[in-house]
């Protein structure tokens, strides 16, 4: 299956953007600042079979609970149609000061879809402006659409999202990556995402550069040790294509956990032997 980036994406996830990036305004109005793709759509590797369309919006002013009710309505018709959304609503307030992790003010993905339905349909909604929520994620996410992201409304995400400090942005990927749901003991059960995760992750704190999963993928099959090769490839032909997670061998994938758990301890020593940086390690 070919892989997709913005430009040359398959009309129907082009026309669902749109429609979303629409309805953000009719929703928002003049309280829209701007709306940034990023992740796999922005970066080149988006494959219509496993992606996410990924976007972070951000308003002036935090959104009054009935704008929420009607941007979640929207969401629930647009999200899957074809691929599902996963978007974070970020305010003015929630990026000036910052702060990590970072305050947000909506977030759906399809995750949230039967608990929004639910609060839709019994008047839990009108609750949702109650708590304030943050995100570790959104450091990284952030740092990834003023690299890489696409502009889908508003001036480019530079002049609209502050700088996020590198040891927050480490942080973030490191908290992902070493998450008991999505890092690296959780290998076994999601091998493709935190193979791959692993790969760009260490690519960064090794280089510095920002890859994309693929990237990373491609990066390590040259850079990690040559007993890793397959466990790479099946990750990365898996990621490509929607053939599932059937060509990984256990215990190589947790082979290859084990030597990536190790890299990145030593890196994170490293790193507390110039500056005070608190990682789960």
């Amino acid at each position: 299956m070919s892989q997709y980036s913005w430009p040359d994406c398959p009309p129907d996830v082009r026309r669902q953007v749109d429609r979303l990036t629409a309805g953000l305004q009719t929703c928002l109005a003049d309280n829209l600042a701007g709306v940034y793709l990023h992740g796999s759509l922005a970066m080149a590797c988006f494959n219509p079979a496993r992606s996410d369309v990924d976007l972070l919006v951000v308003a002036r002013q935090a959104m009054p609970v009935e704008a929420k009710c009607d941007l979640a309505r929207l969401l629930l018709a647009v999200s899957r149609c074809p691929g599902p959304i996963e978007l974070s609503c970020l305010s003015r307030a929630d990026l000036v000061p910052w702060r990590y992790p970072t305050p947000f003010d909506f977030h759906y993905s399809e995750l949230w879809r039967d608990v929004t339905v639910r609060d839709l349909a019994g008047g839990g909604w009108r609750a949702w402006n109650a708590v304030r929520r943050d995100d570790e994620d959104l450091a990284a996410h952030i740092t990834v659409a003023c690299r890489r992201g696409v502009c889908l409304y508003g001036p480019p995400a530079a002049e609209v999202f502050p700088a996020v400090p590198r040891r927050d942005f480490l942080a973030s990927v490191l908290s992902d990556v070493l998450s008991p749901e999505f890092g690296l003991d959780a290998v076994a059960k999601n091998p493709v995402y935190v193979v791959l995760n692993a790969c760009r992750t260490l690519a960064y704190l090794r280089s510095g550069e920002i890859l994309s999963k693929d990237e990373g993928g491609v990066w390590a099959l040259s850079a990690l040790p040559g007993r890793f090769r397959p466990t790479l490839a099946a990750a990365l032909a898996a990621y490509r294509d929607s053939s599932g997670d059937s060509g990984f061998s256990k215990e190589a994938a947790a082979e290859f956990a084990a030597y990536m758990r190790g890299e990145l301890a030593a890196f994170c020593h490293s790193e507390r032997s110039e500056e005070s940086l608190a990682l789960p390690l």
